[in-house]
């Protein structure tokens, strides 16, 4: 399982301690690709910046998308080549935006589905954590729910593969 977006605290940053302890090796693009290999599930930490992911799991996404080595170029487009993954990306908001007419601001999502499918992994599962800045009760409901759906995602993904 890589876990290496995956913070502590579950809903803090995403990335930045590891990335930045990641960075210090020569062949950052060549280990991180390496760890996606190896990994059955990929779980990726990434709050809402400005509608979308954050700068730093921007810059992991521009190290694993390599042509020839993570995908290649077809007549019909992208073809992935890191198949037969899962992914669990628990997505936090300030606001609500997987519905209501906030939706439409909502490119973060897709954004990262299309990324992770131009490299094979299409199996996608996002656990959301919105509201967060709607008080202390909303945030406590809504950290509450992402980990019940996230503990039910590990458990149907893992009790599947048995």
């Amino acid at each position: 399982m890589c876990a290496s977006a995956l913070p502590s605290d579950l809903f803090a940053p995403p990335v930045i301690t590891w990335w930045f302890g990641k960075a210090l090796g020569a062949n950052l693009a060549a280990d991180l690709i390496d760890e996606l290999r190896a990994a059955d599930t990929i779980v990726i930490g990434a709050p809402m910046y400005n509608f979308g992911m954050a700068s730093t799991l921007k810059a992991w996404f521009d190290h694993v998308l390599r042509a020839g080595v993570t995908f290649r170029y077809s007549e019909a487009g992208p073809e992935g080549l890191l198949t037969g993954k899962l992914a669990i990306v628990v997505v936090t908001r300030g606001g609500l935006y997987s519905e209501g007419p906030a939706q439409v601001m909502n490119s973060q999502e897709p954004h990262l589905r299309s990324l992770l499918g131009v490299i094979g992994i299409t199996d996608v599962t996002f656990v959301r954590a919105e509201k967060l800045a709607f008080g202390p009760k909303a945030r406590e409901q809504a950290i509450e729910a992402a980990r019940a759906q996230l503990g039910q995602t590990v458990r149907d993904q893992y009790l599947q593969a048995a």
